[in-house]
């Protein structure tokens, strides 16, 4: 399992997937404009959501903490990384790049080694699930205005369909609500039903949709 998390704006970039950026316009369903779009023979390239997680105070991490719990029973290691497994890091992302699905909402680029460092150094929290040491899992998020924000995470896929997805996007929710947040945030493409399964099963409810449209 793959999948870029949050992405709430309009995107501009220049040219991918044939499409030409400038001209794409990311609005949430309910905006009248997605008509007037259509209309004028716009069509939707994309669909994307926005789901919350609000705890309760105090906390019930009851569910959430299975989740790290069984990945542990089954021998994986699940914890906050530290910049020593950013190679480690850009070498999954590598691995994993062309399965994230594509919308112009939530692209995620082709990995730089540079980059995937500059995450700690920028402040975003790193969490893995490690097999032998291997590093097989990963979720980056940050702590923004008090809101605990995902922005992707990845799975190899030689270790999809054992929940490890659901590990560390866990691992990242107990040590950010022990630090005191109660709301989390997140988003996906929808057509990775996966991505959108994993959040809701954590109690997340999807707030937002959006669609891209570009000319026809």
């Amino acid at each position: 399992m793959t999948f870029v998390l949050r992405c709430d704006c309009l995107v501009r970039r220049t040219h991918h997937y044939g499409l030409d950026m400038n001209d794409v316009q990311i609005i949430r369903v309910e905006d009248p404009r997605c008509v007037a779009f259509e209309a004028d023979g716009y069509v939707i390239v994309g669909e994307s959501w926005g789901a919350r997680l609000r705890l309760t105070e105090p906390p019930d991490l009851m569910k959430i903490r299975q989740a790290v719990t069984r990945a542990e029973e089954s021998g994986i290691t699940v914890q906050e990384l530290p910049v020593e497994y950013a190679d480690a890091l850009y070498d999954l992302e590598l691995a994993n790049n062309a399965d994230y699905p594509y919308t112009p909402a939530t692209f995620q680029a082709p990995p730089e080694r540079d980059a995937i460092r500059g995450l700690w150094h920028s402040g975003k929290r790193v969490f893995g699930a490690l097999d032998g040491g291997v590093l097989v899992a990963a979720a980056v998020g940050q702590i923004v205005d008090g809101v605990g924000d995902n922005d992707f995470a990845s799975v190899l896929k030689s270790h999809r369909g054992r929940g490890l997805g659901a590990a560390v996007a866990a691992a990242s929710i107990l040590t950010f609500a022990a630090e005191g947040v109660r709301v989390f945030s997140a988003g996906g493409a929808a057509v990775n039903a996966a991505s959108l399964g994993l959040v809701q099963s954590m109690g997340f409810l999807v707030e937002e949709r959006w669609r891209s449209y570009s000319r026809g």
